[in-house]
C-alpha cells in the first residue's frame, strides 16, 4: 500500500511532463492493423486520456516496480477499442519508467504474425542495425541468440501489444532472459485465456466504462482547452450514454463532435453507432471486426446469431445455448452434452470480450448476457453476407408476413398471430414468440426442433406431437397436458410450462423407450417419481414438482436421479403435516427450492448432509418447528440461503456450520437473532432482511 501510495505521487509529478514526450505519438488502440515490422512505436488514444483506468494504471505501476527481481509477465486484457494499449502507452512513455529501465522496446503483435517477425521487430528498435537486409536473412535462432546477448544481465521492458496467439510467443520467450534484476514483459490482448495461459500473475481486466465517465472522455476530446456550454452538455450526455461505455467509440465521436456545428449534435444524438461507424474511414468497425475474424469457424454462427436480439437486450444464457443447439450450430463431442459444449462455447465468447456478462449466479455462472451495440451492428453485417448465418431466415420478424424460407421466427414484443398458418413456413425450425399462438398450429410445425410460446395460456397435445420427431425443446407459458406418445420421444431435452400434465409411462409389455436427452423437465403436477420413471428419463438436470395434494408421491425415488442439479418442490394447499414417506435428495443437487414440505428442523440433516448444495430457498413452512440446531460439517458449500415464512424462533448455529454462505435472506419470520458466530463467516457478504423482528435487526447490526 505504502509503494502505491509513492507510485501514485510519482505519476501525478510526471504527468505534466509526459504530456510534453508522448503528444507527438498519438494514436488509437487499433494498431494491430498495421504490419508488424513497422511497429516500432506505441500509439496511444489522445493527450494523456486516462478517464476510468487511472486505478488499473497504479496498479500496473506497482507491478512493474515491485522488488521481486524475476522476470515476470503482466497481461491487459479487454474488448477491442476498451483502452489496452492506450494504458500501456501510458505506462511505457512514463519518465518514471524510462528512468527506471536500460532498455525498452514495443512491439505490434497482427494475427499472423511469426516468431520471426517480432525478434527481428524488438532487434530494430533496441540495437538499431545499420545494415537491416543482412539481419532479416538470419533464421529465428540467430536472431534470438543476438537479441538473448543483447538483453543479457540488462532491465529491460517490453510491451507486445495486441497478442493473439501464444504459438509466436512461444519462439520469442525462450530469448528473453530471466536476469533476476526485475525485468517486466507487458502483453495486451483481447483474449482472457491467452492471458492466463501467460501464467505469470493475474491479468489486468479493463471494463467499459460508466456513464460519468463516459461524458468526462467525451467532453476531454470535444472540448479539451474549456468547458461544455450548458446547451450541450444534455445532449453531450446522451451521446455519451450511447456509446455503452468503449473509450475507442467516445474518441472517435468526440471528433467528429469537435468538427461539428453545433445544430448538427441533433442528428449524431439520434444514431451513435452509425455515425461511430462512419468516422474516420470505419475506424471502430476495424477495430471491432478483429475479434470476428479470428474466431474460429464453429464460434461464428454462434456469435452472427446474436442479431436476431434487439440492441441492449439481456440474453438468459439457458436460452441461447438451447437456441444454438436447435439450430445445429453446436458439435457434438465427447459425452458431453450439447447444452454443456454450448455453455463452452458461450464462454469462449466470453473469454474474446464478444459478449458481455449481463448478471451472474452465486456460483458465478452466467445467467443472462449481452453485446455491446457495436458487436451488434458487426453481428448484422457479417449475417448479411455469410453463409453460415442468413439473416433474413433468423430475424426477429417484425410482421407476421412469413414466407416458405423462413427457418427461425422470433418475437420479442407483442403481435397478432391468430392469423398464422404452418403451411406458409413449412421448414420453420425455431419458433419462440412471447404472445398467444394458435395451438393446432404448433401441432402441425413437423420440422420444429425449439417451440416458445410464453403468452399460450393452456395446451392439450394429443397423440399428433409425436409426428414432431425433430422436437427438442417445448416451453409453453401456461398449463401444458401432454399425451402418453410423450415417452415415445428420445429427442426431447427441455419441457417447461407452468404446470404440466405428465401421464405413466407405458406399461411394461411395450417397447420401452429412454428419453436420455431430456434435462429440464419444470413444473410437472402431481409427479409419480417411480423407479420406472427414474429410469426413463436418467440424466434429467432440472426438475420442478407441484402436488396439490398430501398422498405418496415416491419421494424416496428422487435419490435415483444422479445427475440432477435443480429441484424445486411444492406442496401447495396443504394442512397439517407435510408429505407421507421420507424424502431422498439426490447428492449431486446444487440447487434446492423447498415450499409447504413441512419438514421438522431437527430433519434438516437431509438437506444439510448434500455435499454440492449451493443454494437453498426454504419458502413458506418448507421446514417446521421453533427451533434449529444446524450441526458441523453440513451444508459446506452453502452459499446462499433463504428462509421465509416459517414459525422459527430459535436458531443456534456456529460459523463452521456454514463457512461458504455468502448471501442469507430472512423474510416473515419469527426469528429473534441470527447466531452470533455468524459474524465470524467470512465470505458472508448480505444479510436481507424482510418483516422480521427488530431484535433479529439489532442482532445483525452487532
Amino acid at each position: 500500500m505504502e509503494q502505491n501510495r509513492e507510485i501514485h505521487m510519482m505519476i501525478q509529478k510526471f504527468l505534466s511532463i509526459e504530456k510534453d514526450l508522448v503528444d507527438k505519438n498519438e494514436g488509437m488502440d487499433n494498431q494491430s492493423t498495421r504490419k508488424a515490422s513497422s511497429s516500432a512505436l506505441p500509439l496511444r488514444i489522445g493527450k494523456n486520456t486516462m478517464v476510468g483506468f487511472e486505478d488499473h494504471l497504479i496498479q500496473i505501476m506497482g507491478a512493474l516496480s515491485t522488488d521481486e527481481s524475476g522476470r515476470r509477465i503482466i497481461p491487459i486484457v479487454g474488448m477491442g477499442g476498451i483502452g489496452k494499449t492506450n494504458l500501456a502507452t501510458n505506462v511505457f512513455n512514463n519518465p518514471f519508467i524510462i528512468e527506471k529501465f536500460d532498455i525498452r522496446a514495443w512491439f505490434v503483435v497482427s494475427q499472423e504474425c511469426t516468431g520471426k517477425e517480432i525478434l527481428l521487430g524488438l532487434l530494430h528498435q533496441i540495437i538499431n542495425p545499420t545494415n537491416r537486409n543482412e539481419l532479416e536473412m538470419n533464421d529465428d535462432d540467430v536472431l534470438g541468440e543476438k537479441l538473448h546477448k543483447t538483453l543479457f544481465g540488462r532491465k529491460y521492458f517490453i510491451v507486445m501489444d495486441d497478442m493473439w496467439d501464444i504459438t509466436a510467443w512461444e519462439i520469442v520467450k525462450r530469448f528473453l532472459p530471466d536476469n533476476n534484476n526485475g525485468s517486466r514483459i507487458l502483453v495486451t490482448t483481447r483474449l482472457l485465456k491467452l492471458a492466463v495461459d501467460l501464467g505469470s500473475c493475474t491479468p489486468y481486466e479493463l471494463n467499459l466504462l460508466d456513464e460519468a465517465q463516459s461524458w468526462d472522455l467525451l467532453r476531454e476530446k470535444v472540448f479539451p482547452e474549456g468547458r461544455c456550454p450548458a446547451e450541450l452538455e444534455e445532449i453531450g450526455r446522451n451521446i455519451a450514454k450511447k456509446c455503452r461505455g468503449l473509450p475507442l467509440a467516445l474518441v472517435v465521436i468526440g471528433g467528429l463532435l469537435a468538427k461539428s456545428k453545433t445544430e448538427d449534435w441533433k442528428y449524431v444524438e439520434e444514431d451513435v453507432t452509425s455515425a461511430v461507424n462512419n468516422e474516420d474511414d470505419e475506424l471502430c468497425m476495424k477495430v471491432i471486426s478483429l475479434s470476428y475474424n479470428h474466431l474460429p469457424i464453429y464460434l461464428k454462427p454462434c456469435f452472427l446469431y446474436l442479431a436476431v436480439f434487439p440492441q441492449d437486450f439481456d440474453i438468459k444464457m439457458s436460452r441461447l445455448v438451447r437456441l444454438w443447439v436447435a439450430e445445429g450450430f453446436v458439435r457434438q463431442c465427447g459425452p458431453k452434452s450439447l447444452e454443456e459444449i454450448g455453455e463452452e462455447y458461450l464462454k469462449d465468447l466470453i473469454d474474446r470480450n464478444l459478449i458481455l456478462v449481463s448478471k451472474r449466479g452465486i456460483s458465478g455462472e452466467v445467467k443472462t448476457c449481452h453485446i455491446h451495440d457495436l458487436l451488434s451492428d458487426l453481428c448484422r453485417r457479417e449475417a448479411q453476407h455469410d453463409l453460415l448465418s442468413d439473416l433474413c431466415r433468423r430475424e426477429a420478424q417484425k410482421d407476421a408476413t412469413l414466407t416458405a424460407s423462413i427457418r427461425s421466427f422470433l418475437t420479442f414484443f407483442s403481435m397478432n398471430l391468430s392469423t398464422y398458418s404452418a403451411c406458409r413456413s413449412p421448414l420453420l425450425r425455431v419458433l419462440d414468440v412471447v404472445d398467444r399462438y394458435p395451438k393446432d398450429e404448433i401441432l402441425q410445425l413437423i420440422n420444429s426442433r425449439y417451440v416458445s410460446c410464453t403468452g399460450l395460456i393452456s395446451m392439450s397435445s394429443s397423440s399428433i406431437l409425436s409426428r414432431l420427431w425433430c422436437l427438442q425443446t417445448l416451453v409453453v407459458g401456461g398449463e401444458l397436458t401432454l399425451p402418453s406418445e410423450i415417452w415415445q420421444m428420445p429427442q426431447l431435452r427441455h419441457v417447461q410450462a407452468r404446470r404440466i400434465s405428465l401421464p405413466d409411462p407405458p406399461s411394461r409389455g411395450e417397447k420401452i423407450t429412454v428419453l436420455e436427452n431430456l434435462q429440464t423437465l419444470s413444473i410437472v403436477k402431481d409427479f409419480k417419481c417411480t423407479k420406472e420413471v427414474t429410469k426413463r428419463i436418467p440424466n434429467l438436470k432440472k426438475l420442478g414438482i407441484v402436488c396439490p395434494t398430501i398422498g405418496s408421491y415416491s419421494l424416496s425415488n428422487l435419490g435415483f436421479f444422479h445427475k440432477l442439479e435443480s429441484l424445486s418442490l411444492a406442496f401447495v394447499g396443504t394442512r397439517g403435516r407435510g408429505p407421507r414417506g421420507n424424502m431422498v435428495f439426490p447428492s449431486s443437487l446444487k440447487k434446492l427450492v423447498l415450499s409447504e414440505c413441512k419438514i421438522p428442523w431437527e430433519d434438516m440433516s437431509i438437506v444439510g448432509s448434500l455435499p454440492n448444495l449451493e443454494v437453498l430457498k426454504l419458502q413458506s413452512n418448507a421446514a417446521v418447528g421453533q427451533k434449529w440446531i444446524s450441526n458441523e460439517g453440513e451444508f459446506a458449500r452453502l452459499k446462499y440461503l433463504l428462509i421465509h415464512e416459517c414459525e422459527l424462533e430459535i436458531w443456534e448455529s456456529e460459523n463452521t456450520h456454514f463457512p461458504c454462505l455468502e448471501q442469507m435472506h430472512l423474510g416473515t419470520v419469527s426469528l429473534k437473532e441470527i447466531p452470533s458466530d455468524f459474524a465470524e463467516i467470512l465470505p458472508l457478504q448480505v444479510i436481507d432482511l424482510y418483516r422480521c423482528k427488530s431484535s433479529l435487526l439489532a442482532s445483525v447490526k452487532e
